[in-house]
């Protein structure tokens, strides 16, 4: 199974291209009707704003020290039933967010995780 991290403004085009969309942010849009596994959302006192990256970075750490990493691949593996799987929260590529972070994090345990890019082909075998 391919993991992909992406943002919600792409899931037409994810879903264009055969990946399923799974959101993983406290709170989706409203008109997200999609898939959701929260184990690796930050919590919602994270949200507000009113902390430093470093802060959010430990307390985020915390979260990802607590989550089970193969019952979270197998919870997105069920959801995507065979198919590539795109971890969905509100920013943009290049913007700092928790997907990052657990892209990096899953990816040190194992799970390639990477930035969904148009352009890549895609292998779905």
């Amino acid at each position: 199974m391919r993991i992909y991290t992406s943002y919600f403004a792409k899931v037409k085009t994810l879903q264009k291209n055969g990946i399923v969309p799974v959101s993983i942010a406290r709170w989706s849009p409203r008109w997200y009707s999609g898939e959701k596994v929260l184990d690796a959302s930050p919590t919602p006192d994270m949200l507000g704003g009113d902390m430093t990256r470093e802060e959010y970075v430990a307390r985020y750490s915390r979260i990802l020290q607590k989550l089970d990493i193969k019952d979270f691949v197998n919870k997105i593996a069920k959801i995507g039933n065979g198919k590539p799987v795109a971890l969905l929260c509100y920013e943009k590529p290049d913007d700092f967010c928790h997907r990052h972070l657990l892209a990096e994090y899953m990816n040190k345990n194992g799970y390639e995780v990477n930035e969904y890019k148009e352009n890549e082909q895609l292998a779905l075998f």
